[in-house]
């Protein structure tokens, strides 16, 4: 009887919890070239919630740079614009990468909005390019070598 209760009690657990994990990667050929977007759509769940929008970022060792600038677009349902132009960190200033390694690719999970309130039903377009420079350089780099893929985690 006592095993009976237990596996109910267990089953309703497991079905009222719904994954609430978004995740999606833009995967690249030959590095993250200057002109490609990278655009991801997303929408509010079944209820307004809080969420932790992140981006993840995986290199191999071909990238030879120690950080990253991104510009990102968020566009609402409403009409309602977010630009930013965002400068993460990727390795420590004698070259060891922040990120977490697996043999030779690098993931780096970078934060980008926190506790950002998701409504019920509201659609969102995110849109993500580089923006990387050489130093006294004007002209943006053609094409961040190394770069695998870059995805988008809320949860």
């Amino acid at each position: 009887m006592l095993n009976r209760f237990l596996i109910i009690v267990l089953a309703i657990m497991l079905i009222s919890c719904e994954t609430t994990e978004f995740l999606k990667f833009h995967n690249f050929n030959s590095g993250w070239g200057n002109s490609e977007i990278v655009e991801f759509n997303f929408e509010g769940e079944k209820q307004d919630s809080i969420k932790n929008i992140d981006f993840i970022l995986r290199h191999n060792n071909d990238y030879s740079f120690a950080n990253i600038f991104l510009i990102s677009e968020l566009v609402s349902s409403e009409n309602q614009i977010q630009v930013d132009t965002l400068e993460f960190k990727l390795a420590e200033s004698n070259g060891k990468w922040l990120g977490e390694t697996k043999i030779s690719v690098v993931e780096h999970k970078l934060p980008y909005k926190t506790d950002f309130i998701l409504k019920k039903g509201e659609a969102f377009k995110l849109k993500v390019k580089t923006s990387m420079r050489l130093n006294n350089e004007i002209k943006e780099i053609e094409n961040l070598d190394g770069v695998l893929n870059f995805g988008l985690l809320i949860e």
